[in-house]
């Protein structure tokens, strides 16, 4: 009963609170980049009477960008191959499994590595 009517006060806004409502900084950065090109290629495309395909190809390639950055994995059925992180992270894990055969673990030193 003590604890009736006291509750904790929140956290003030950080900025993605505040500016960013639909995307956090990563997808923002990736879209506005992804789009940049966008403009190049089509632009070029158009000086040389491709406009149709190049939008076609642009539109599908950053739906493809924008969609790994922005699609999380669901945590309770990938919970052993990371549940919760984004199809990038997923993707940079396995890249750095097959190019370094290690598994890349955060914080880990090579000093401690006789002492296994």
């Amino acid at each position: 009963m003590s604890r009736m009517g006291v509750f904790p006060i929140p956290n003030e806004f950080r900025s993605e609170d505040k500016w960013f409502r639909y995307f956090n900084r990563k997808q923002a950065l990736v879209l506005v980049i992804s789009l940049i090109i966008d403009y190049r290629v089509i632009m070029s495309a158009n000086a040389k009477g491709l406009l149709l395909p190049a939008i076609i190809l642009m539109l599908f390639l950053t739906m493809l960008a924008v969609g790994i950055v922005m699609i999380s994995l669901p945590v309770d059925a990938l919970f052993l191959n990371g549940g919760g992180i984004t199809l990038d992270q997923l993707v940079f894990r396995v890249i750095y499994r097959k190019a370094h055969k290690e598994i890349y673990a955060k914080n880990y030193d090579d000093k401690y590595e006789g002492k296994l």
